[in-house]
């Protein structure tokens, strides 16, 4: 578990990280952990923090999510050149 620094102390927070953080409580608000009016006063929090003690305080009473996956492999589109196949048929 990561070590979380005491709010309104610690290093400044980044625009990276507020995003994440963001997100963050989009994934718990779109779980049910989070009502419109709480998840929306907490993202307005997340934009106001200046450190990152004030950004794990926003969400230090929720569960941990886990990480979100990646397909091991690229998506491709099912027919790669279906142009080609339409042009050839026109000549």
């Amino acid at each position: 578990m990561e070590e979380r620094p005491e709010p309104r102390t610690g290093p400044r927070a980044s625009d990276e990280e507020r995003e994440r953080f963001a997100a963050i409580l989009q994934r718990h608000f779109a779980e049910g952990r989070l009502g419109v009016e709480e998840f929306s006063e907490r993202v307005d929090r997340v934009l106001r923090a200046r450190t990152l003690g004030e950004l794990y305080e926003l969400v230090a009473d929720l569960p941990q999510l886990p990480a979100v996956e990646r397909p091991s492999t690229p998506v491709r589109p099912a027919r790669r050149h279906w142009w080609r196949r339409h042009r050839d048929a026109d000549a």
